[in-house]
């Protein structure tokens, strides 16, 4: 029996939520949209379909679920509000998402825009990234977990497989398959207890191939054939599917669909950095305007070091975050993709907002596995752009010497 055969779970016996439609049903159970009388905001309700009597390993895993949410405070994450139980069966509280799956998304329309793509992924690299800096690793990214709202925002969901080194209570047994096959990594079919980052990274690259060809990587009947194709490292390319698929976008997915996981991008972040190394974000003909001899005039009267070259390729940054007084002082990287650069400043978009005066550490490379060229950066500005995403306008605390802006423009 599919998934879409199966019965909505009935709703708990609750008198704090008001229960509508189910917005899905699996075989673990049922969400439904629903109302918090006691706060009269709308909420998402996950609502598990065996009872606690029935199979506990569920309902504690669950608990686990809650536990690695509330951990996850990201813009891209959706927020896990508050575990409960009507004495018999369990149920998790989030906050609603107003909009659709991406496999809904997928089946309706159909594969996505290049560039559209790459914007939502660069979203769902962030949340990855934020949550393997702490220790959890989510082991079932795919189209029907992350969430597209109205104004191009993505948010990752449904961290019920999640794996927390940090409060792990062994609720993976030694050969247990979790995952969804089509996704999952393949040493996910023999040992998902051992699950790292990398299991991550290639489920994004396998989510991504769907993305943009509309089909998964690897068809087959049952998941031993399925991870019997994997194995044999019959890695599919999507430019084969759509040859109009930029190059690097094909390369990235490769590189993260290897069988072997040392032989992957070693983090969702590298993953990024392959997937943007060349001008394809913005889905446009970028045609980067030729340098002028510099000077070291960096005075307003000067219009040569305000000329703005397009480059759209992807990076990171790290940030100090001890400056923002939180009392957590530890270095965060982040990707971006930057947008253009002059002699005194750049454009980045990132996935979350940095207010002025923010200083940033940005690294850029023309190879991924090349060592890059460092520049420090502070925020002048910011604002908003239409796919949940931030602009942030920031100058070079020191201004770009001599033959260093045509290397930048080289690197595009």
């Amino acid at each position: 029996m599919s998934t879409r055969e199966l019965k909505p779970t009935p709703p708990p016996h609750t008198t704090r939520y008001e229960f509508f439609e189910p917005l899905g049903t699996g075989a673990t159970g049922t969400v439904y949209r629903a109302r918090d009388l006691t706060t009269d905001l709308p909420v998402a309700v996950k609502v598990l379909r065996s009872t606690l009597y029935e199979n506990p390993t569920q309902h504690h895993r669950l608990a686990q679920e809650f536990r690695a949410s509330t951990q996850l405070e990201h813009p891209n994450i959706v927020r896990a509000l508050a575990m409960e139980t009507d004495g018999s069966t369990s149920f998790l509280v989030y906050e609603f998402v107003p909009g659709v799956s991406l496999a809904e998304r997928i089946e309706k329309e159909g594969p996505l825009a290049e560039d559209e793509a790459i914007r939502i992924v660069t979203q769902i690299v962030q949340a990855l990234h934020y949550a393997h800096q702490r220790q959890i690793v989510h082991r079932d990214v795919k189209p029907d977990n992350i969430l597209l709202l109205a104004d191009g925002r993505a948010k990752l969901t449904d961290f019920g497989l999640a794996k927390d080194y940090n409060n792990d209570q062994n609720l993976t047994q030694h050969v247990a398959v979790l995952g969804t096959p089509n996704y999952m990594a393949p040493e996910q079919f023999g040992e998902a207890k051992s699950a790292t980052p990398l299991c991550d990274v290639y489920s994004l690259g396998a989510t991504l191939y769907t993305m943009v060809t509309g089909k998964v990587p690897f068809e087959a009947n049952w998941p031993l054939a399925i991870l019997t194709k994997k194995l044999q490292g019959e890695i599919p390319s999507a430019r084969a599917v759509r040859p109009e698929i930029g190059e690097w976008v094909d390369r990235a997915i490769f590189a993260a669909l290897n069988p072997k996981p040392a032989l992957r991008p070693e983090s969702c972040l590298a993953f990024f950095k392959y997937l943007t190394a060349r001008p394809s974000f913005d889905g446009e003909d970028l045609e980067v305007t030729p340098a002028a001899p510099l000077t070291r005039d960096f005075s307003p009267n000067n219009r040569r070091a305000s000329v703005r070259h397009k480059l759209g390729v992807g990076t990171s940054a790290t940030v100090d975050t001890g400056g923002f007084g939180n009392g957590n002082a530890i270095e965060e990287e982040w990707p971006l993709v930057v947008r253009d650069v002059s002699v005194t400043g750049l454009g980045v978009l990132l996935a979350r907002r940095f207010e002025a005066g923010t200083e940033l550490m940005i690294e850029l490379a023309d190879e991924p596995s090349a060592v890059p060229s460092k520049y420090a950066i502070r925020v002048v500005r910011v604002r908003a752009e239409t796919a949940g995403l931030w602009i942030h306008g920031c100058e070079f605390v020191n201004p770009l010497g001599d033959g260093e802006l045509s290397a930048l423009l080289a690197f595009a």
